[in-house]
C-alpha cells in the first residue's frame, strides 16, 4: 500500500501541482507515504466502518426502524392528495382501494357520503396529522442517529489511539507526529461527519427512495420505470466524481499532515526563528504550504462543480419525461389525474433525497479517504510483541544484566550499531557507558528495555532473555531518566506519579530523597502546582530532579540514566549527583555520561567505539591501563581546571 521508501516517489496530476506550489522536499516524501490507496471496493471499506455499529446494535436498529417509519410517512401525503383529487373530480372514475387499503376505503366512503367538503376536510386533517407525526418521528430519528454516530466515532478514536500506543519505537520513527495527530483528530473527525451527518440523513433517504419506488411501481409501472431508470445515470455521475476527487482528497490529507508537522516544529522552535531572524522565511514556507492545500482543495471543488449540474440536468430530464408520458396516459384513460399528480409530487420528492445523497457523496468520499488512512494505521502491526514463549509470571527482581555477543542494526540496510558486545553486571552494581556520539551507548539501554530486538546474541536480565518476559512486566522492572525530560501539562504530583496510585508517604520520601522538595515547596501550591506544557517554567536541573523523583517513586530494580547531567551547571550537577547517590543505592544502574566525574564510582566502565568495547574495568583499573579512558579523564580535568 505504501511505496518502497528507497525509491523516489513519482508525483502525478494534482500531487505534482501541489508539490510545485509548496516547493517542499519533505512534502514529496509525505505524499508518497500518505498515498494510502485501499485495495478493496468502497463498499468493503464502508462495511468495515459499519462493523463498529455492532456494539450498539439496539440503538442502530431503533434508528433504522424510526427512519423506516419516517420514510413511510413521507410517502403518504402525496398519495393522499392525489387520492383526494380523484374523489372530488371524478364521479365514478375514482381509484378503487383494495388490499390493505380496503378498510381505509370503507371509512372514506362513510365519511364522504354527504358532501365533497367532507372529502377535503378528511384528507386535510389526515395530511396535517401525518406531517405532525413525521416531525416527531424525524426529530427522534435524527437524535438517535446523532447519538449512535458519536458513540461509534468515540470507539474508533479510542481504538486508533490504543493501537498507536501499542506500536514499537521503530514504527514511530517511520510515522512523524504530525501524521499521527492527523489520524486521531482530522481523520477521525471526518468519520464523525460521516456517521453523525451522512449516515443519519443517508439511511433515511435510502429508505425513503426504496419505499417511494415500491409505491410508484404499484401505481404505474411505465412511469416508475422512467424514474428508476435514471438512477443508474446518477450512480455513473457519482463514480466519475469519485475518480477525479479521491486523488485530490488524498493529496489534501498529505498536505494537512505536513502543515501539522511544520507548525509543531516551528512553533516549538520560535525562539531560534526570532534569534536568527528567520520569520520572513517561515512565513514564505507556510504560505507555500497553504497554497498547495488550496490547490488540492480547488480540484475537489471543481469536481463537485461538474457533478451537481450533471445531477440537476438528469433530474430535469426525468421530470419532463414523466410529465409527457403521464399526460398521454391520462388522456387515454390508463391512469387518473390524481395518479399523475401523485407521480409528479413523487418526482420532486425522489430527487430531493437523491440530491441529498449526491451532496453527501462529497462527504462520504472524504470520509472514505480518511478511512483508508485510519485502516492503514489499524492494520499496521507492531514489530515487537510478547513472544509465544513469554512467561506471564516472570518479573524483574534482582536486576542482574548480561549482554552476550550482541549484534544489532536499526534496519536491514543500515550500518551495524553493536558488534559482538558482551558484558555482565551483577545486582546492585553500576555500569557506566562511555564513548563518542554514535558509539552505541543509548542503543544498549534501548535493547535492555526491549524497544528493539537484537539481530543476534542475547540480552538477559536475572538470567532470563528479555524476550522471555512479557513487555509490561519487563519494563515495570526498569526506569529511564533521559537527558531530555518529558514534562506533561499538569500538576507536579501528576508528573511524578504519572497517574499511578503511589502512597503519599512514598511520594514525599522520594521527593525528599532526591532533594526535589526544596524547589517544589517554593512553587505556589507545592505538589498541586500546575506546570505548563514541557515544564517551560522549570530549569533544566529542576526538570531532571522531577524525573529522578519519578524513577524513585516506582522503585524499579534497574535504573538507566542517559546523559542525566549533560546540560546542567556545576552547582546543579552537585545537587543532582547527591540525588543520584540516593537513586542508585541498592539497585542496578546503567549510566550513560559524557561528564566522567559522575562515573568514577562505577563498578564497571565500558568504553565503546563504533559499536565495540575497546576498554573495560573500573576507574582505577582503566587509569592504570593508561589507554583512551585515561586520556579522556586527563582531558576532562584540564577542561575543568582551565589548564591547556
Amino acid at each position: 500500500m505504501k511505496p518502497d521508501s528507497n525509491k523516489a516517489p513519482v508525483a502525478k496530476g494534482i500531487e505534482a501541482r501541489a508539490l510545485q506550489m509548496a516547493g517542499d522536499p519533505i512534502l514529496a516524501r509525505m505524499l508518497a507515504e500518505e498515498r494510502v490507496e485501499s485495495k478493496v471496493w468502497d463498499t468493503a471499506l464502508l462495511g468495515r466502518l459499519l462493523s463498529y455499529l455492532r456494539p450498539h446494535a439496539p440503538l442502530a436498529w431503533l434508528s433504522v426502524g424510526l427512519a423506516l417509519i419516517e420514510a413511510l410517512i413521507m410517502t403518504a401525503p402525496a398519495f393522499l392528495i392525489g387520492l383526494a383529487l380523484d374523489r372530488v373530480g371524478a364521479a365514478g372514475g375514482a381509484r378503487k382501494l383494495d388490499g390493505w387499503l380496503a378498510g381505509f376505503g370503507r371509512a372514506e366512503a362513510w365519511w364522504t357520503a354527504q358532501t365533497q367538503t367532507n372529502v377535503i376536510v378528511m384528507y386535510g386533517v389526515i395530511v396535517g396529522a401525518l406531517w405532525l407525526v413525521r416531525w416527531v418521528v424525524g426529530g427522534s430519528t435524527n437524535y438517535s442517529m446523532q447519538v449512535l454516530g458519536q458513540k461509534v466515532v468515540h470507539d474508533i478514536r479510542v481504538q486508533v489511539f490504543e493501537h498507536i500506543t501499542a506500536m514499537d519505537l521503530g514504527w514511530f520513527h517511520k510515522n512523524p507526529v504530525g501524521r499521527l495527530v492527523n489520524r486521531t483528530t482530522f481523520d477521525v473527525q471526518t468519520l464523525s461527519e460521516l456517521f453523525s451527518n451522512a449516515l443519519a440523513q443517508g439511511v433515511r433517504d435510502i429508505l425513503f427512495v426504496g419505499v417511494l419506488v415500491i409505491v410508484m411501481i404499484g401505481l404505474d409501472l411505465p412511469l416508475a420505470t422512467i424514474l428508476v431508470g435514471s438512477l443508474p445515470i446518477l450512480v455513473a455521475i457519482a463514480l466519475v466524481y469519485r475518480h477525479f476527487a479521491r486523488p485530490a482528497m488524498r493529496t489534501t490529507a498529505a498536505v494537512v499532515s505536513r502543515m501539522n508537522a511544520w507548525l509543531a516544529e516551528n512553533l516549538s522552535g520560535m525562539r531560534e526563528n526570532h534569534l536568527y531572524r528567520q520569520e520572513h522565511k517561515r512565513r514564505a514556507e507556510f504560505h507555500a504550504l497553504t497554497t498547495a492545500h488550496q490547490t488540492s482543495v480547488a480540484r475537489i471543488i471543481q469536481a463537485w462543480g461538474l457533478l451537481r449540474p450533471a445531477m440537476m440536468v438528469t433530474t430535469a430530464l426525468g421530470t419532463t419525461l414523466v410529465l409527457m408520458l403521464g399526460y398521454d396516459r391520462v388522456t387515454t384513460g390508463v391512469i387518473t389525474v390524481g395518479v399523475l399528480l401523485t407521480f409528479l409530487q413523487y418526482t420532486v420528492q425522489i430527487w430531493k433525497p437523491v440530491r441529498n445523497l449526491t451532496e453527501k457523496f462529497n462527504m462520504i468520499q472524504t470520509a472514505l479517504a480518511s478511512a483508508e488512512r485510519i485502516v492503514d494505521v489499524l492494520d499496521a502491526r507492531p514489530g515487537l510483541t510478547d513472544t509465544p514463549e513469554a512467561d506471564a509470571t516472570l518479573r524483574v527482581t534482582s536486576g542482574a544484566i548480561e549482554f552476550q555477543d550482541v549484534r544489532f542494526r536499526y534496519s536491514s540496510a543500515g550500518p551495524e550499531i553493536l558488534r559482538g558486545v558482551s558484558f555482565r553486571v551483577e545486582r546492585g552494581q553500576m555500569l557506566a557507558l562511555v564513548g563518542d556520539t554514535g558509539a552505541g551507548k543509548t542503543t544498549i539501554s534501548a535493547l535492555l528495555s526491549r524497544f528493539y530486538d537484537v539481530e543476534s546474541g542475547h540480552v538477559r536480565i536475572d538470567g532470563h532473555d528479555v524476550r522471555d518476559y512479557q513487555l509490561k512486566h519487563l519494563r515495570a522492572g526498569l526506569a529511564l531518566v533521559p537527558q531530555d525530560v518529558v514534562i506533561f501539562a499538569g500538576s507536579v504530583r501528576e508528573n511524578i506519579t504519572l497517574g499511578a496510585d503511589i502512597p503519599e508517604e512514598r511520594l514525599l520520601a522520594s521527593i525528599a530523597g532526591v532533594r526535589a522538595d526544596a524547589f517544589i515547596n517554593r512553587l505556589e501550591g507545592g505538589l498541586e502546582h500546575v506546570l505548563e506544557e514541557g515544564g517551560r517554567t522549570l530549569s533544566t536541573g529542576e526538570r531532571q530532579l522531577l524525573s529522578f523523583a519519578r524513577a524513585l517513586c516506582f522503585n524499579p530494580p534497574i535504573l538507566v540514566l542517559d546523559e542525566a547531567t549533560a546540560n546542567v551547571d556545576t552547582e546543579t550537577e552537585l545537587l543532582i549527583q547527591n540525588a543520584l547517590d540516593v537513586l542508585t543505592k541498592g539497585r542496578t544502574s546503567v549510566v550513560i555520561a559524557h561528564r566522567l566525574s559522575t562515573i568514577r564510582s562505577a563498578d564497571l566502565i565500558l568504553l565503546l567505539r563504533a559499536g565495540e568495547i575497546i576498554e573495560r574495568g573500573n576507574h582505577a583499573q582503566l587509569m592504570e591501563q593508561d589507554g583512551e579512558y585515561a586520556g579522556l579523564v586527563e582531558k576532562h580535568l584540564r577542561t575543568a581546571t582551565g589548564v591547556q
